[in-house]
């Protein structure tokens, strides 16, 4: 190499270090732990979302039976030390609950948006959401709902339920 040339490579080197390119262009010492923790991250995110649509698919089953007074079909979906706040403030258990499920002949239409799920492990997941009932009348009210779900044999249960009526 002529001499000139050496300040011109180690000029290169230089910059290429200051860059940190030199890094980027080294092959991947580790590149196995970073694709496994890309594809766990992955296999997660993959997880959350069908547990959020699990979980939803519940809510909207749920929903449905508490409107139309249908005991039967919601009772299977509230585990036995189920806890509720409603937006007054009163509280009911799993008997209270069954026992205060009658047909709704107000409500004419109701949603669910904004649903996310803020914790998820293999036997508990919390979910929040606003949930907008309309009624004949036309009047709307808006609440948002946070549910505590836990697996049991298998199958997610609401075992708490915090309501709040949104202004």
């Amino acid at each position: 190499m002529p001499l000139k040339s050496i300040p011109a490579v180690m000029l290169l080197m230089a910059t290429l270090s200051l860059c940190n390119l030199t890094d980027k262009l080294k092959p991947a010492a580790n590149s196995n732990a970073t694709d496994n923790k890309n594809a766990a991250t992955q296999n997660a995110e993959a997880d959350r979302a069908a547990a959020t649509e699990e979980l939803l698919k519940i809510e909207y089953e749920m929903t449905t039976a508490s409107l139309k007074g249908d005991i039967a079909g919601l009772a299977p979906y509230i585990a036995d030390n189920y806890v509720g706040t409603s937006y007054d403030g009163s509280m009911q258990n799993k008997n209270q609950l069954l026992a205060a499920t009658k047909p709704d002949k107000t409500t004419k239409s109701w949603k669910i948006t904004d649903a996310k799920l803020v914790s998820l492990s293999d036997d508990s997941a919390v979910l929040t959401y606003t949930q907008t009932q309309t009624a004949r009348n036309g009047r709307t009210v808006r609440a948002r709902i946070t549910d505590t779900f836990v697996k049991q044999n298998g199958r997610w249960l609401i075992s708490a339920e915090q309501q709040t009526i949104l202004r």
